[in-house]
């Protein structure tokens, strides 16, 4: 069996820039649990470095950096906790600092904000709105607004998709995950294009929305509940 300074010798042996980044993602992904961390291996530092002048990292690869940098901090590191909006901070003194994250991270996704987040009191109950929010998925065009009826427990979601010549979308999937328990609600829009969910049942968790259509997936930010 081939040592791992033996297949990383190979992999820059490569006869062009590209394709040694292309090999580099393929060593990294066949040994992923027995990399070398960051500052052990001069030669290894270097190939990760120049590949990533080439190559985007997919999912897989980061993922696999998560767990290379868990190693070092001596535990395992839940990426997505360190980017999320506690629904919670947008009732206290922490709103405006909770809702400029929120703000930053859907544009980090390519999400746009159309009606602003905020903590509102409407009739019986107080409720948190992330406000509404689009983006282009494909052909379709996808609105949604989202809110946490705080006395309840219950998420309201409601979802509007429409195509390119502005007639309505039906069967655009919209699934709510949670990080640990996985797809807690799913849902495909009707004939008007829209998914009418005001009461999802949720307790405590880091939640996040999916919008699938045509072979394409956008996500929200993460926010706990």
């Amino acid at each position: 069996m081939k040592s791992l300074k033996d297949e990383l010798a190979k992999v820059l042996s490569a006869a062009d820039d590209e394709a040694c980044a292309r090999a580099f993602v393929k060593f990294c992904q066949s040994n992923g649990d027995r990399l070398p961390l960051p500052g052990q291996d001069a030669e290894f530092d270097l190939a990760m470095w120049e590949a990533s002048q080439y190559l985007p990292l997919a999912s897989h690869d980061e993922s696999m950096v998560a767990r290379v940098t868990g190693r070092m901090l001596g535990e395992q590191v839940d990426v997505v906790a360190a980017a999320c909006v506690r629904l919670k901070d947008l009732l206290g003194n922490a709103k405006e600092a909770a809702v400029e994250s929120w703000q930053e991270m859907l544009a980090g996704l390519s999400w746009q904000q159309m009606v602003p987040a905020g903590a509102l009191r409407g009739v019986g109950g107080q409720m948190v709105s992330l406000g509404t929010f689009h983006r282009q998925l494909a052909d379709a065009n996808i609105q949604v607004n989202l809110g946490w009826l705080v006395d309840d427990d219950h998420l309201r979601v409601l979802l509007q998709a429409r195509g390119s010549d502005e007639k309505a979308l039906p069967d655009v999937e919209l699934r709510l995950t949670e990080s640990k328990a996985g797809v807690v609600f799913s849902r495909k829009t009707n004939q008007d294009g829209a998914v009418v969910a005001p009461n999802i049942q949720v307790g405590p968790g880091e939640y996040k929305i999916q919008v699938l259509w045509s072979e394409q997936v956008a996500e929200t930010p993460v926010f706990v509940i």
